[in-house]
């Protein structure tokens, strides 16, 4: 005797079709491709400030870069017999929204601030007392300020990097007392 199983059909049922998936498929690439873009505009922009944009030190006079000083000249705060000492920018790109320096001869300070001349140039024997405020954090600079002796008071921005604006403010107090 043999045993043989029922014989039974059995059917699976169909599976309905899949709407709207060429759609679905449609905006993840458009959303792939708009993340591709807006990344690589943000690296590309943060490259272009990395290559053009100042250091965020204080630079000491034998670093800064030719076309800083060519930009210091056009301007008329840097004469072809002075020497920088230390210079400082706290502009993103462009050296022209804001610069400082400590010359042989004098503080100069470069703010475009939409004043009728951004170009002010010190003379140390003008300078009555300069004060520091350092911020030793890396994101926000310190401050020198300087009391002139008509009066006024200026104030800039130097960035406490390698001790830098320790640096900066006491090459203003050496020539100041010479």
């Amino acid at each position: 005797m043999s045993f043989e199983p029922p014989q039974h059909s059995y059917s699976v049922p169909a599976q309905p079709a899949r709407k709207g998936t060429g759609v679905l498929w449609w905006f993840l690439g458009l959303g792939a491709l708009l993340c591709i873009v807006c990344c690589g505009g943000l690296i590309a922009g943060l490259a272009y400030i990395g290559v053009e944009g100042p250091e965020t030190s204080v630079y000491t006079g034998n670093q800064v870069p030719a076309r800083y000083v060519k930009t210091m000249r056009e301007v008329g705060a840097l004469d072809p017999n002075e020497n920088i000492r230390y210079f400082y920018s706290d502009s993103l790109v462009d050296i022209r929204d804001g610069f400082y320096f400590i010359s042989n001869k004098k503080l100069v300070i470069f703010i475009d601030d939409g004043r009728e001349s951004p170009l002010t140039v010190i003379p140390f024997d003008q300078i009555e007392s300069t004060e520091i405020f350092r911020n030793e954090s890396f994101f926000e600079d310190s401050e020198i300020t300087v009391v002139m002796k008509d009066g006024e008071v200026l104030a800039f921005p130097v960035s406490s990097e390698f001790d830098r604006d320790q640096q900066f403010f006491d090459a203003i107090e050496s020539s100041r007392n010479q």
